[in-house]
């Protein structure tokens, strides 16, 4: 195996049938086809766990440190892919319609019940708390499973921190909703919901950039790994590079899912950076990055002359899935997000000492929906558009024109002019632009042949040193 281990796999026995193209099992005539399709995958699944099983105690007798090793690993990187107190924001936040919805429904059925003047108010008193039973129910639910993950002994300083100071407010909201005050109020038994939400929110609302945590706090167990066995993630070399130790800073980015930015010191001396992706599939990134090794073996292979070999090649990075839910990305260092050389552009001309610019030198940064829409509405307005959220009813005409607007606001060289502030001389300039054309070409045939999408501006990276994307 690449790392100068060797395994022999002759102990590995498979499951009888694990393998085998027959089957002697008859099946019943009225057999319906839907339970066959869903036995049949889950015997397929069980079947490869219990293969993969085989196979992790058959290396595990063979090179157990290494196993060993490496099942910690992962075991610690899965316990910081969602931090507790962003499990419950995340939660929250995701089932925030739903709760809106329900407490909607609560107020329609207690007018409704107040209205019947059949009832008596002993009636109604005992007919709104079943209902305010039955609607919030499903809430308490998702509370009472996430109580039960961060309800746990805590393992690490960070899970400690976080259990004295929401613990008891947790299961206080929890209380409350099981036994409101006023269950005619519907508002007000929510009320504690909402405040522990919003105190999460804040939490994160003060941290709109990047922010740091100790791995001490987080994972003791990652920060205190000396001298591993285990190999450098995504690595390719011909000398075996292990992991030496785990930095102690861990930087969580603010988008969505909370990636990590981790840092790996390898036995050489040298620095490795990943970030590290929770809820979310990396296998198909992975399958991406090795149609992408494949297509350089290619044009490298077929290019027309020397030297251009380094023209046709598609810039890559290592992915390296640990599970269906969370993966390794390699950093990528030196490379621009192409929106921000537009979002400089903006902040150059907000900070220009014109006129215009003096009454509104305090006002902040629009952003693109902000612009566009800006430009739509009153547009929409005038062609009596009543209805602005319903896409379908926008004319084709005015979303022409206020592209047409927007591209004419927007330089066109903002790009060009980033690559010759980054060239030393012109000879280097003329290079940079070179590589940048072949790079462009190159990775819009191979995203339009995979059917690559969300070609956004935040997700193309350029390297203004090189011209590569």
């Amino acid at each position: 195996l690449e790392g100068g281990l060797k395994f022999d796999f002759s102990e590995i026995s498979l499951p009888k049938d694990c393998l085998s193209q027959s089957n002697d099992c008859q099946q019943d005539d009225d057999i319906n086809d839907d339970d066959y399709d869903s036995d049949h995958e889950d015997y397929t699944t069980n079947a490869l766990q219990s293969c993969f099983k085989t196979m992790v105690d058959t290396l595990s007798k063979q090179d157990p440190e290494t196993i060993s090793q490496v099942q910690l690993l992962v075991k610690e990187l899965r316990r910081i892919t969602l931090l507790w107190d962003e499990l419950w924001l995340g939660t929250l936040a995701q089932h925030q319609n739903e709760i809106t919805k329900r407490q909607q429904q609560l107020e329609y059925e207690i007018e409704k019940v107040n209205d019947n003047s059949s009832l008596s108010s002993e009636a109604k008193i005992s007919l709104i708390a079943e209902k305010n039973r039955i609607i919030i129910k499903p809430i308490i639910f998702i509370l009472e499973q996430l109580e039960q993950v961060t309800g746990v002994e805590a393992e690490t300083p960070h899970e400690q921190q976080f259990q004295q100071k929401y613990a008891d407010e947790i299961r206080q909201v929890i209380r409350k909703l099981k036994n409101p005050d006023n269950p005619d109020k519907p508002q007000e038994t929510l009320q504690p919901l909402k405040q522990l939400q919003k105190q999460f929110q804040q939490k994160f609302h003060m941290r709109r950039t990047s922010y740091t945590l100790k791995m001490q706090s987080i994972s003791p167990i990652l920060a205190s790994i000396k001298n591993t066995v285990i190999a450098m993630p995504g690595l390719r070399t011909k000398a075996t590079v292990t992991i030496s130790h785990v930095s102690n800073t861990v930087s969580i980015l603010p988008t969505k899912t909370k990636p990590k930015k981790l840092i790996f010191y390898g036995s050489d001396g040298q620095t490795y950076t990943y970030l590290f992706k929770g809820l979310e599939d990396l296998h198909l990134d992975e399958r991406i990055m090795q149609f992408l090794t494949i297509a350089n073996t290619m044009m490298a292979t077929n290019a027309d002359f020397v030297g251009s070999c380094d023209l046709y090649r598609a810039r890559h990075y290592s992915v390296i899935p640990l599970g269906p839910r969370s993966g390794l990305i390699s950093w990528v260092d030196g490379t621009t997000p192409v929106f921000a050389l537009y979002k400089r552009w903006q902040q150059r001309e907000l900070a220009k000492p014109t006129t215009t610019n003096k009454s509104s030198a305090s006002s902040s940064i629009l952003r693109p929906s902000e612009l566009f829409y800006n430009k739509l509405n009153p547009l929409l307005k005038e062609h009596g558009i009543k209805n602005i959220d319903n896409r379908k009813e926008w004319p084709l005409s005015i979303l022409k024109q206020v592209l047409t607007e927007l591209m004419a606001e927007t330089p066109s060289d903002l790009l060009a002019k980033e690559l010759w502030c980054n060239s030393v001389n012109a000879a280097s300039w003329w290079q940079v632009v070179k590589r940048y054309s072949y790079s462009v070409a190159v990775m819009s045939i191979i995203g339009y042949i995979i059917g690559l999408g969300d070609r956004h501006l935040d997700n193309m990276l350029v390297d203004l040193t090189s011209g590569e994307v």
